[in-house]
């Protein structure tokens, strides 16, 4: 049998099997459909052996059945979806499929979908009008063949590092529903970890890709600004996430590139090759950030296991110290909402009493917002990126690792009670969201981070880590986590799935 510490370890085990191609897929019997990354899915589609229609409806099997459990999903669009996946099927057959033909992607309650309902996680928006046009990721997605089944929860207003709200209550973690998924792209990251869909769409504009990709063991990408078309907010970014690297390759493929009602978004398109070279010789920087937070031994251990995975590939590791201090978190916080985003806060002050209690707590904090506030943020960011080029990669280093948490073990009800909430990092309680180690790289946007799992922790938690690449160098921190993939702990594979117990 293979135990969790063994996944953490990276040692094998063999579970049902199911072949495509020639490929043997490991998943829970009976299931193993859901399971299967769309690079084994996309072949079997095309040569017949698999059906898009007949994958969604085991999705949908398992939603029935289990999303009780982690409540992951705010509306849910089968007919839709089912209508799509047949369309796809007749696109195989004629021999027209697109890159993304009759993959399911669970989709962030903050993208635009045409006659979808965004709530954005809030009473305040639980009658909102249904979208009028589909949003430019979308657009893309769509003409790609991708299937939409399922909306995702998020924290009230994407205000938090877990997801709980008011309006539709605490979703879990399906690796151990005692704690969250993270946030706040928490319900896409837990519909991957659950099984319910293929791909899924997240956001980041501080962590909210990189904290439910270490929560659910996925992987994520925060992309630099720009290179996904999102907004005019240089903090913010969607991007994806998935069960493994090279569906997240795959993905991001599809969604990359300019769109014409996006000012922002950058020219021309990069091309993300399907296979990447070895790291053979290359020098990555380490920073365990201590000056944001201990950590807890839990992911003292996995970083540990995951830099000697990255010596074995033949990179040398060079500690760093780039001196992110807990005490900047403000001074991003109120750079950033002095921002756009600011106008969120104003619609939350409108009716308080309908607010999930973190929401009126940042709101009560972030009183005083505007040019100052960002002045403070911009001298911040240039603090931060002389650090961070002087100390990496300046000096000749292609990448840096980080973590992404202090502690996997972030209660799933975590702000519901401001005043009390904590999460336990070696013994100690941590209040606010002083546990986070992302939310540097949104101040630095223009930096390229993915999130890796390192395996599976105490309590059946994953643990992720951050690998982030220079300026605009997405290829190269592409490169390391492809590299690294091929050597790290196997998660959604043999024996490691969730087993949705507490």
């Amino acid at each position: 049998m293979l135990s969790r510490r063994d996944v953490l370890r990276g040692t094998g085990g063999i579970g049902a099997a199911f072949a495509v191609g020639g490929t043997a897929f490991a998943a829970p019997a009976g299931e193993e459909i859901a399971w299967m990354p769309a690079t084994r899915l996309i072949p079997a589609f095309r040569s017949g052996e698999l059906s898009p229609v007949a994958v969604l409806e085991a999705q949908i099997r398992r939603i029935n059945r289990l999303n009780g459990k982690v409540n992951c999903i705010t509306y849910q669009h089968f007919d839709e979806a089912l209508a799509a996946a047949r369309e796809s099927e007749r696109r195989y057959r004629a021999g027209t499929a697109r890159p993304l033909e009759g993959i399911t992607v669970a989709v962030k309650d903050e993208y635009a979908v045409k006659g979808w309902v965004t709530t954005m996680g809030t009473l305040l928006r639980k009658d909102a009008p249904p979208e009028q046009a589909d949003g430019p990721v979308i657009e893309g997605l769509r003409a790609a063949g991708a299937v939409f089944p399922i909306q995702t929860t998020v924290p009230e207003f994407y205000s938090w590092a877990t997801t709980a709200t008011r309006l539709w209550g605490i979703t879990r973690d399906p690796w151990n529903l005692r704690y969250s998924p993270g946030g706040s792209s928490g319900g896409t990251g837990a519909a991957l970890a659950a099984g319910f869909t293929t791909l899924g769409l997240g956001s980041d504009m501080g962590g909210s890709i990189r904290i439910p990709s270490s929560q659910c063991g996925l992987y994520g990408f925060k992309p630099p600004f720009g290179r996904i078309p999102t907004s005019e907010i240089v903090y913010e970014t969607e991007g994806p996430l998935a069960r493994t690297f090279d569906d997240l390759n795959l993905f991001t493929r599809a969604m990359v590139g300019p769109h014409p009602m996006v000012h922002s978004s950058l020219s021309p398109r990069l091309d993300f090759p399907a296979t990447y070279g070895p790291i053979e010789g290359w020098r990555i920087a380490f920073d365990p950030g201590t000056g944001v937070t201990p950590l807890d031994p839990s992911v003292r251990d996995a970083l540990e296991n995951g830099l000697a995975r990255l010596r074995e590939l033949g990179a040398s590791i060079e500690q760093v110290d780039l001196d992110f201090q807990a005490s900047d978190l403000q001074t991003f916080n109120l750079g950033l909402f002095s921002t756009a985003l600011g106008a969120l806060l104003s619609q939350a002050r409108r009716d308080p009493d309908k607010l999930t209690p973190y929401v009126r707590e940042l709101a009560s904090k972030l009183t005083h917002l505007g040019p100052d506030q960002l002045a403070a943020a911009d001298a911040l960011l240039a603090r931060y990126n002389r650090r961070v080029q002087e100390q990496v990669f300046q000096r000749g280093c292609r990448a840096l690792i980080m973590p992404t948490l202090a502690t996997p073990f972030i209660p799933a009800e975590h702000g519901l009670d401001p005043a009390n909430d904590s999460v336990n990092v070696d013994g100690k309680p941590v209040r606010g969201l002083n546990f986070l180690l992302t939310w540097p790289w949104n101040l630095l946007s223009r930096y390229p981070v993915v999130s890796a799992p390192l395996g599976l922790g105490p309590e059946d938690m994953p643990i992720g880590m951050q690998i982030i690449g220079d300026r605009f160098d997405d290829l190269g921190a592409f490169q390391v986590a492809a590299a690294y993939s091929r050597v790290g702990p196997p998660l959604y594979a043999g024996k490691a799935f969730p087993d949705f117990e507490g």
